[in-house]
């Protein structure tokens, strides 16, 4: 009796001492794959999620614009796209197919600042079995910033798909042309240009008037800074002299831009119209713009001139 039970007593440290050892196997090899994973995590499945047939337009429905095309500030621009490869809900019982999309459509600079509000939405429809190769479309417009320098843009577009937790975005590219900014820390006047008449487009290469004639001059201002909600706030004043050097006009408060805007205004327009009489004095009379940024808290002063011949 004793020695069968010491043959079971054997036995059953045996047991317990393989299944010790399994154990331990056991978690090495759990902690073996735990590491494999980190090393090589399993890959979702890519989705078929795409948008196609994308552009941006002059107009609604119209072609889309080339790469040559110039957007000008205070236009509207429009948006056309369409989706594909979104996953559809079956309910065999019912015979109904759902889809359920959302998008995000925004106009920005290449930094990432939006131009205009976004513009969001959702797809979500009921498909026939006739639906197979059906897409859906959708159009947008956004009103471009009067102060905004020319450059390059983008539309970006995300949608996704909410059956399948997916999402998709591109971009499509586009320009402004109209007022060219170059960098400046400060307040300053760029583009001054001289004009016959104050409705001309086109601007003189000599800024030379008669005795009599309106003097049209139209400039921008540049680098001011920026208030909280983007808000500026500058003056400015005129002051003309004669050929002699005595003034000829003065206007310190010809005007004052006060306002702010949903994008960062890149530039803000001055003008100033000077009216000669007959008997004004032949000669060249110079001109001196100061500017005042009254955020910023700094003045700038520019020099030109015309001539009455």
């Amino acid at each position: 009796m004793d020695r069968l039970r010491r043959q079971a007593q054997g036995k059953q440290n045996l047991d317990q001492k393989r299944i010790a050892q399994l154990k331990h196997c056991g978690g090495i090899t759990a902690l073996f794959l735990f590491f494999l994973f980190l090393l090589n995590p399993v890959k979702a499945q890519e989705s078929n999620l795409a948008i196609l047939n994308g552009g941006v337009q002059k107009s609604e429905d119209a072609p889309f614009v080339s790469s040559e095309y110039r957007f000008m500030p205070g236009d509207y621009i429009h948006f056309t796209f369409h989706v594909a490869g979104f996953t559809v809900q079956s309910d065999k019982e019912k015979e109904v197919r759902k889809i359920a999309l959302s998008y995000l459509i925004t106009v920005e600079d290449l930094k990432g600042v939006p131009l205009a509000p976004s513009d969001t939405g959702s797809i979500e429809t009921e498909l026939s079995s006739e639906d197979k190769s059906w897409t859906p479309k959708r159009r947008s417009s956004f009103l471009l910033p009067s102060f905004v320098a020319s450059g390059e843009f983008q539309v970006r577009v995300v949608v996704k798909d909410l059956l399948a937790k997916t999402e998709v975005s591109k971009s499509f590219p586009f320009h402004i042309g109209g007022v060219v900014v170059a960098p400046t820390t400060s307040v300053t006047i760029q583009n001054l240009q001289f004009f016959r008449r104050e409705e001309d487009r086109e601007s003189l290469e000599v800024p030379a008037y008669a005795p009599g004639d309106t003097v049209n001059a139209r400039f921008n201002f540049t680098g001011f800074q920026l208030g909280s909600e983007n808000t500026y706030h500058l003056s400015y004043g005129i002051l003309v002299r004669r050929p002699d050097g005595k003034p000829y006009l003065q206007q310190p408060n010809a005007a004052e831009l006060q306002a702010g805007s949903y994008y960062p205004a890149q530039y803000l327009p001055g003008a100033a119209n000077i009216t000669t009489s007959a008997n004004s004095s032949k000669g060249q009379y110079t001109v001196i713009i100061t500017v005042h940024d009254l955020i910023g808290k700094t003045n700038h002063e520019f020099k030109t001139a015309f001539s009455l011949e």
